[in-house]
């Protein structure tokens, strides 16, 4: 009798353990199948993501770009593409959050470009012509004066700065240049006045392909104001001076005293991206698409 209830005990644990292997089994399926449901139409690594449901969205864009030319099986898009979907978690791991684009693989420490010394080089000039701007248009209250915003240039705003406008055509890193409407392409100066914020809310840029650079051109010798990255470390603006960072690291630009301060900021191709890679993700991360 023992025996018996015994042998049927290990009968039922068997299958027991055999429905619980089937279960396993029945839930990967289920999981991998919504997976390359959701992979196949809404672009999200997460099937379960809302945020990154709608199609709408940059990163949405871009996949259904790739999906659309059909170049999947491109090396370059394949590496986007595998990018786009993983960019939640690659910014998990990191201390750059782009709020757009992850590229795996770069330096999160800003290199030399060869585009400092030729902005230090012309540096009378371009001071020259921000004078006489100045002096031209004193009425004009700006906080930003753009002369390219994601890639889209400003033609009015350029025929007030020729010289600036042509030696930004001799910049061989800047994204602006050569890169039509590409999403991550600006070029701008930034005028703090005494009336402005003193802090600037911290953000994170769209992407950490591209290196952010200002340079100081009517700046307060005495009480210069800086960059905050990570809400610790500080990288003064001066005249005659270029800083440069990845945006895609927390920032902010504080000007703690109020003088005015007057620069130029300009983003720039990260240096360890080929000039394969560069012209790819600008057809990518075209803002007019």
């Amino acid at each position: 009798m023992l025996e018996s209830v015994s042998h049927a005990f290990e009968m039922l644990g068997d299958q027991v353990w055999f429905f619980r292997f089937i279960i396993v089994i029945s839930v990967i399926c289920v999981y991998r199948t919504l997976l390359n449901y959701v992979l196949s139409s809404n672009n999200c690594a997460n099937p379960f993501c809302s945020k990154c449901l709608n199609s709408n969205s940059v990163r949405g864009r871009a996949i259904s770009k790739i999906k659309n030319d059909g170049e999947e099986e491109n090396s370059l898009n394949s590496i986007i593409h595998n990018n786009l979907f993983q960019h939640d978690r690659l910014c998990q791991k990191s201390d750059e959050k782009p709020t757009v684009y992850f590229h795996r693989g770069l330096g999160s420490n800003a290199a030399k470009l060869a585009d400092q010394q030729v902005l230090i080089d012309h540096y009378d000039e371009l001071r020259q012509e921000i004078v006489k701007f100045f002096q031209d248009n004193g009425e004009v209250q700006w906080h930003r004066f753009y002369l390219y915003k994601s890639g889209e240039e400003n033609k009015g705003n350029c025929e007030k700065l020729p010289k600036l406008f042509e030696i930004l055509h001799s910049l061989p890193n800047a994204i602006c240049i050569n890169n039509n409407y590409c999403l991550f392409g600006n070029c701008f100066l930034t005028r703090l006045v005494t009336n402005n914020s003193g802090e600037e809310k911290s953000q994170n840029g769209f992407t950490n392909c591209s290196i952010r650079m200002h340079f100081g051109l009517m700046c307060d010798d005495q009480s210069s104001a800086y960059v905050l990255i990570n809400k610790r470390r500080r990288l003064p603006i001066e005249n005659k001076v270029t800083t440069l960072y990845n945006g895609a690291l927390e920032h902010s630009i504080q000007n703690p005293n109020s003088k005015q301060q007057v620069f130029l900021t300009i983003d720039f191709w990260h240096p360890d991206l080929s000039p394969d890679m560069r012209k790819q993700l600008a057809y990518i991360f075209r803002a007019d698409v």
